[in-house]
C-alpha cells in the first residue's frame, strides 16, 4: 500500500510540545504519508483527561477509510495504548514508541519521594512508576509493535538525567526510562541506539527506523 494511501499521529512526550516532533513529521510526509502532529496539555491535567481530549481531536481528523499508524515520543506511547484500547472503530495499522515507559520507570518514583522534585512534577507522573494502576491495567498493543530504547544517560543539558543513576540503580537506559522497561511483551521488534531520551526523536538514523518498521514491520537490523 503505497504511503500517500495511509496516516500517521505523532504524540510527543511528556513536557514537551508538537515542535519536538518536527523533523520526523516532515520526514514522513516526505515519504507520502498524511500526518497529524497532535499535541495535549501533558502537565496539569490527568491521564484520562488528556486521553480524552486527544480521542476528540483524532475522531475529527482521521479518515477511517485508511490505515493509522501510531508513533509516540515516551509518554506519548502510553498515550497510544489508551487510545487503541478504546477506538476499534479506526482502521490501525502499526505503531512505534520511542522510549517509552511501558512498565513504568523508576526515575517517575524517585521524584514522587524527593522532598523538592515532587512539588515540580507533571500531574501524569503519579501514573507513570512501575507500580502504578495505570501501567498494571492498561492494554498492551494487539498490533504490530515497534520499540526503541536509546543507552546514553548522561546529558548535563536534562536535569532529570542527574538523579538517574540514584533513581534506578544505575540500570542500563536512556537517562529516563530503563531499558527493561521500554518494552511490551507483545512487541513485534526491539532496537537499541546510542540515543539520550530527551533527544532521540531528532536523531537521523531513528527516523530511518520508524520509517523502516512502518514499511515492513521491522526494523533495520545491520547485523543481519
Amino acid at each position: 500500500m503505497k504511503a500517500c494511501n495511509q496516516q500517521i499521529i505523532l504524540l510527543h512526550g511528556l513536557g514537551r510540545s508538537p515542535r519536538s516532533m518536527r523533523k520526523l513529521e516532515r520526514a514522513l510526509k516526505n515519504q507520502g504519508y498524511r500526518v497529524l502532529n497532535a499535541g495535549y496539555p501533558g502537565v496539569s491535567k490527568g491521564y484520562q483527561e488528556i486521553l480524552t481530549g486527544l480521542l476528540s481531536t483524532l475522531n475529527q481528523w482521521i479518515d477511517a477509510s485508511l490505515p493509522v499508524h501510531f508513533i509516540g515520543h515516551s509518554f506519548g506511547g502510553i498515550l497510544i495504548r489508551g487510545l487503541l484500547a478504546e477506538s476499534p472503530q479506526w482502521n490501525i495499522g502499526r505503531c512505534v514508541m520511542l522510549g517509552s515507559p511501558n512498565k513504568g520507570t523508576a526515575t517517575a518514583t524517585y521524584m514522587l519521594n524527593h522532598p523538592v522534585l515532587k512539588y515540580f512534577t507533571p500531574k501524569v507522573t503519579h501514573d507513570l512508576t512501575p507500580d502504578s494502576e495505570l501501567i498494571r491495567h492498561l492494554p498492551e498493543p494487539s498490533i504490530e509493535t515497534g520499540i526503541i530504547a536509546g543507552d546514553q544517560p548522561s546529558s548535563i543539558l536534562v536535569p532529570v538525567t542527574w538523579f538517574y543513576k540514584t533513581a534506578t540503580n544505575n540500570a542500563p537506559g536512556d537517562g529516563v526510562v530503563e531499558l527493561y522497561n521500554t518494552q511490551c511483551r507483545k512487541m513485534s521488534d526491539f532496537i537499541v541506539l546510542p540515543l539520550h531520551h530527551s533527544f532521540m526523536m531528532w536523531d537521523s538514523q531513528l527516523i530511518e527506523q520508524v520509517i523502516h518498521f512502518l514499511q515492513y514491520a521491522r526494523f533495520s537490523h545491520q547485523d543481519e
